[in-house]
């Protein structure tokens, strides 16, 4: 492209000044106002178009944070000084259309950042982050000189800039790359697409979208259903903040170990997740498979047999797809490969990381286990003597700190780390049996020992009966999946690790992981309502993990469900009392 060649030439030399709206030569946009009663709009109506180029043109640097951006760079114009990545936007968005940059524009930007942005440390997402930021600008720059020249009616810019107004969480230009990930080829033509925020999906630290994509490839039109989960950046900084290593992961898990399993040959092992089509520093679009019949279980329901069937099977398979990845790419390089060595910062640690952070969580379960519970259940004290039964449970607490970090008695594997019901989407054929599956929501990705998912998955969305009639079972059918995967790669697991290894494992984290299923295990149980009431009110649930979680319970107590529940959690405490006894 030869503005490209242009641009790059004209920004052989840039400067860093702080980010300003002098760019924004804000008095001549408004012969854009004074055409809008001539615009022919599509979904806008005059004042809510007019309101977004007064929203748009009110630049406020105090609002943008800085970080996500990096450095931004000027280039001086013949008049004015002006961010580097908005001068390359207006010289592609003026010299170009929507059908031209549906095939260039991503490689002509990336080939933009790595002859100059890529030398200033500006990273690949800081500019991605400058693009998004630019855009609108760049597309309003045009319509403004569409209205000058008079010529405006029935223009594709008019409806871009709409776009923006109505789909500020994704641009068109996001969209294209989209496209070309479900396609890969930039061939297809992008028709039309939607977003609308999932209210019937409420989100605590992230909002969901579904998102519609319409497509044109060769004479066939389609459809394509998207979901999306993206970090609100509404929320008090600590929070967002907070949800970052999350996504990290979750894109870690997209752009890296998927990437390279692929590459290794090992593609068809990838499909225990929806496939996903984009990412970015604050979003993630997902086949939306719930258009397909795919749903979380009833998590007020004890799942059956059948589904944890098909979830033990899911679980081997995103297992094995670590060690494939580790064997294969070992034997490639010649050496040995780790993940936690090959990629530390993205497998560490995202929940359990301080003992003194979560001590007010652990010292308000206690209290519910030493008090609370067994005031509902007088007979309790009468069975087990509960000064032995204070130490025993702070042994457990203490050593989840240790079990989720890597092991050096068992082969480790990449862990998805919330193995409960809402992140297992199941698909039932006509006889109501579970027939496939998909794990999502991997914000908690970890390299330790496999024993963790599996017996978090038995202990957290199991009847205590199933548990007690089927738990070695499982773990058999478990060994046994892994075993026949690995054999499809010419993988031994036995040169892995051993059944008889595997089940030392499982007995080592048991009265960890029955712990963390008696903090979780209550708030999953409770209605509906009251869940989300504590989940979305901050001092409610403040009180509720760390002051006294005593009066949620309580509310519950007349609910069957809840109270069969709160049974099996004190037949799992006395299990931790029993243990080794």
């Amino acid at each position: 492209m030869i503005v490209l060649d242009k641009v790059i030439a004209d920004h052989s030399t840039l400067c860093n000044i702080a980010l300003n709206d002098s760019f924004i030569e804000k008095n001549k946009y408004d012969c854009i106002v004074d055409r809008i009663p001539n615009i022919k709009l599509r979904r806008l109506s005059e004042y809510e178009f007019k309101n977004g180029i007064t929203k748009l043109l009110e630049f406020d640097t105090d609002k943008i944070q800085h970080e996500a951006y990096g450095k931004v760079l000027y280039v001086e114009t013949e008049t004015v000084k002006v961010p580097a990545v908005y001068h390359l936007l207006c010289e592609i968005i003026l010299n170009t259309n929507a059908k031209v940059r549906a095939k260039s524009f991503h490689s002509v930007i990336e080939k933009y950042y790595n002859k100059v942005l890529s030398k200033y440390e500006i990273t690949s997402d800081q500019f991605r982050a400058q693009v998004r930021l630019f855009l609108p600008y760049a597309k309003l720059e045009k319509l403004h000189k569409l209205c000058n020249e008079h010529y405006i009616d029935g223009s594709e810019t008019i409806w871009e800039v709409e776009e923006c107004f109505l789909y500020p969480e994704l641009l068109r230009e996001e969209v294209y790359s989209i496209v070309n990930s479900i396609y890969k080829s930039n061939q297809p033509e992008l028709i039309s697409f939607d977003v609308k925020l999932a209210k019937d999906l409420p989100g605590n630290l992230v909002k969901y979208f579904r998102i519609e994509v319409t497509v044109k490839n060769t004479t066939e039109i389609r459809t394509h259903h998207l979901f999306a989960r993206m970090i609100d950046e509404n929320k008090e900084k600590i929070i967002t903040e907070f949800t970052r290593l999350p996504f990290r992961k979750e894109r870690f898990l997209s752009e890296i170990i998927l990437d390279l399993l692929k590459e290794l040959g090992a593609e068809k092992i990838t499909n225990f997740c929806p496939k996903c089509y984009f990412t970015r520093r604050d979003m993630l679009i997902f086949d939306d498979i719930s258009m397909d019949g795919y749903k979380p279980w009833d998590y007020q329901v004890p799942v059956s047999y059948r589904w944890l069937d098909t979830a033990i099977k899911l679980l081997a398979k995103l297992h094995a797809s670590s060690i494939i990845l580790e064997e294969k790419l070992g034997a490639k390089l010649g050496k040995t490969v780790r993940l936690d060595e090959e990629y530390p910062d993205d497998v560490r640690e995202a929940a359990f990381v301080s003992k003194e952070e979560y001590r007010e969580i652990e010292q308000c379960n206690k209290r519910s286990i030493y008090g609370y519970l067994p005031s509902k259940f007088p007979d309790v004290p009468k069975r087990i003597n509960m000064n032995k039964l204070r130490e025993k449970v702070k042994v457990a607490y203490d050593r989840i700190f240790d079990i989720v970090k890597k092991s050096e008695k068992i082969r480790n594997v990449l862990s998805h780390g919330d193995m409960w019901g809402g992140n297992i989407m199941y698909k039932e054929d006509k006889t109501t049996n579970v027939s496939s599956a998909y794990l999502i929501d991997f914000q908690l990705i970890r390299y330790c020992p496999p024993s963790l998912d599996l017996m978090f998955l038995l202990y957290t969305n199991t009847a205590r009966a199933t548990r007690v009639k089927y738990m070695k079972e499982l773990i058999i059918l478990y060994y046994k999946e892994l075993d026949q995967i690995l054999g499809s790669y010419d993988i031994d697991l036995g040169n892995i690790f051993t059944f008889d290894q595997l089940m030392e494992s499982c007995k080592e984290v048991e009265p960890s992981i029955i712990c963390i299923s008696l903090i979780y295990g209550p708030l999953l149980q409770f209605p509906p309502q009251q869940r989300r009431y504590i989940q979305n009110d901050k001092e409610r649930g403040t009180k509720y993990f760390k002051v006294d979680n005593s009066p949620e319970p309580e509310k519950a107590w007349d609910h069957e469900h809840f109270k069969i529940r709160m049974e099996e959690l004190i037949e799992d405490i006395i299990r931790i009392y029993d243990n080794d006894e």
